[in-house]
Formats: C-alpha cells, structure tokens, sequence
C-alpha cells in the first residue's frame, strides 16, 4: 500500500503556505525546522527549496526534518544571514516568516537585488508589520493580499508583495493596517496595536509634541476599522 507523506503545518505557517504562488523554488529565511518547504514539497506546489538560517543550531533542527521525509535532494540547507548567501538566480519565492518586521527591513536593504520584479514576497512579521510596511511602501513595493490568523492567544500577520517601481503616496495608516480584511483576527490583532498607540498618546497629549497630530489621526482610523 502506498502512503501519501503529510505534514501538518500550524495556523500561521499555513497562512504563509496559502501565499506562496508555487511552480518555481522558494528560499526560506529564518527556517528554523524548515517545517514550510518540507510541507510545500510534499504537497507538490513547489519543487526545491532552499532553508537558511543565520545560525547552525536550527539548521540542524531544519535537517532533522529533511532526513525524516526523505527530501535531501529537494531541500538544501544553507547558512546565510538574511539574503546575503543567496544568488537572485536560484529562488522565485521568497519568505520572511519568524522574525520582526523591522530586522526584516533592514534584511531587504542589505541586498540591492530584491528589488525585481522577478521575484514574489510572502511576510509573516512578529512584530513591527507597520515598519516593514512603511520600507515596501517607501521603495516601490505593493502589497497583494494579507491574511490575519491566531494562534494560542497570539495573533498573526501574514501578507505578499511584488517589486513594482513604482512608489505612491501613503500615510501612517497605511503603514498599520495595509490592506487587511475587516476579519476577527485582524481587528484583534490591531486592537492590540490600538491600546499600545492610546497609551503613547496618553502620555504625550499634554506635551508640545509635532507628532501628536499624526498619532490622533492613526488612532482614529483604527478604531474605524476595528467598530466601523
């Protein structure tokens, strides 16, 4: 009898997995069990895969994994710091999935390559999504879809995007809420947004602050779109 291999993925990396378009091969930064090209893989929607990582300790979590399904020649691990060891020509896809958004930023600056309109992008920010909103936004980036799950009591934000060249004009709004949809999950998660940016308020109302207007107007637009 022949037995399909499965693997299950959590929630979030589900999500992830929805957003990869498939067909071409992908590098997965930050793989740590390297549990999303293993699932994509077996599932047949992408053929090979790259899982790096900046450290050697979940490389050997992510081989573990690779030698258990048997993919030692559909996966490759490799040690890399961000996108620094990866050439533009081996990968189609590109995911960011683990860490936050401001460290992933600062990963696509460091690589003048990403900006190409060959390559397609799938975020899953843990902190920050506003920051590496605003870095898309800013350098000729549009953002494509975006899904919010939860996981535990933890909420997550997951979106793609594709190098256009073109840069439009955006406001600080943009930059937290993008373009969820009006779902459970997402009014939670920017509830939570919601109460942090209340208490910054809070504290500088009765300060001379330039900043107070622009933080006024967020706070507005979010209660919209969490009670609107």
């Amino acid at each position: 009898m022949f037995f399909v291999r499965r693997m299950t993925l959590s929630p979030r990396l589900a999500a992830t997995a929805s957003l990869v378009s498939g067909g071409g091969s992908i590098v997965d930064v930050g793989t740590d069990h390297a549990y999303l090209p293993t699932h994509l893989i077996l599932t047949k929607k992408i053929p090979f895969a790259i899982a790096s990582d900046l450290r050697k300790s979940p490389l050997d979590n992510a081989k573990d994994t690779v030698i258990k399904y048997k993919l030692q020649n559909k996966i490759e691990l490799r040690l890399s710091d961000g996108l620094k060891e990866i050439k533009p020509d081996e990968v189609d896809e590109i995911v960011f999935a683990g860490m936050g958004g401001t460290l992933i930023a600062e990963k696509l600056k460091e690589c003048s390559w990403v900006k190409s309109k060959k390559h397609h992008f799938i975020f899953q920010p843990q902190s920050k999504a506003e920051d590496l909103r605003e870095y898309l936004y800013s350098n000729g980036f549009q953002i494509n879809k975006e899904l919010a799950v939860s996981e535990g009591d933890r909420y997550y934000i997951t979106f793609d995007a594709y190098y256009t060249g073109e840069i439009k004009p955006f406001t600080l709004s943009d930059c937290f809420i993008g373009k969820l949809p009006k779902t459970v999950e997402a009014k939670a998660h920017l509830k939570m947004q919601l109460n942090r940016l209340e208490k910054k308020y809070n504290a500088l109302k009765h300060r001379e602050d330039e900043n107070i207007e622009y933080l006024e107007k967020l706070i507005e637009d979010l209660k919209g779109f969490i009670y609107g």
